[in-house]
């Protein structure tokens, strides 16, 4: 059982990291990657354009901006680089590794205070996406949410949902299905400094 008056100093941690887009009366997930980029899922973001202009908020409600620095259809995500500074905090990166206990931290159901799922890695994707699989399961619109190591607050990705066609997720109904942060960091310093657009719609 994760008890949180025992992990308040974790939670803090994690809760640094995150971040939120106010869209239609609700929030949505964002986590730091490191000092310059954040992310969250596209299907959050459909109308997603390279360069548009996008106004996040830390845990702390102060407003930043970004703009959206990649979009990968193919994997289901949204780079947003800050253009103003630097964020305050970001996160240790790590990559997932089966049995590993995570903390999956996001805005769940648009509601507009953070909400947390403890889980345990059971699967990583052997065709190359990148996805990961947790037996947390998902909640409405944690979609963007941070998945962090429950040891020690790194950074292992972020939770897609548990409605999409993986593999897994057709095979059991409450699994969550993850983006890892590595295969998002891939993209980014192939591309360096250049906005980057994977995959096409339809």
């Amino acid at each position: 059982m994760f008890r949180r008056a025992s992990n308040e100093a974790l939670l803090n941690k994690i809760t640094s990291y995150c971040a939120y887009i106010e869209y239609d009366d609700k929030w949505i997930s964002v986590v730091v990657l490191t000092k310059k980029y954040a992310a969250t899922t596209l299907h959050c973001l459909p109308q997603a354009e390279l360069g548009s202009s996008v106004i996040l908020c830390d845990s702390s409600m102060n407003q930043l901006h970004t703009v959206i620095h990649g979009i990968n259809r193919i994997c289901d995500y949204v780079v947003l680089k800050n253009v103003d500074d630097e964020f305050l905090e970001a996160p240790y990166l790590v990559c997932p590794e089966s049995l590993d206990k995570y903390v999956v931290a996001g805005y769940a159901f648009g509601e507009k205070k953070l909400s947390y799922r403890l889980g345990q890695v059971s699967s990583l994707c052997a065709t190359g996406e990148g996805y990961f699989y947790g037996d947390s399961g998902g909640l409405p619109l944690f979609s963007g949410g941070g998945v962090f190591y429950a040891r020690n607050g790194a950074l292992m990705g972020i939770a897609r949902g548990n409605q999409h066609h993986g593999r897994e997720t057709e095979k059991y109904g409450d699994v969550l299905e993850m983006i890892s942060v590595q295969s998002m960091m891939v993209f980014i310093k192939c591309f360096g400094d250049n906005p980057f657009s994977v995959g096409t719609y339809g």
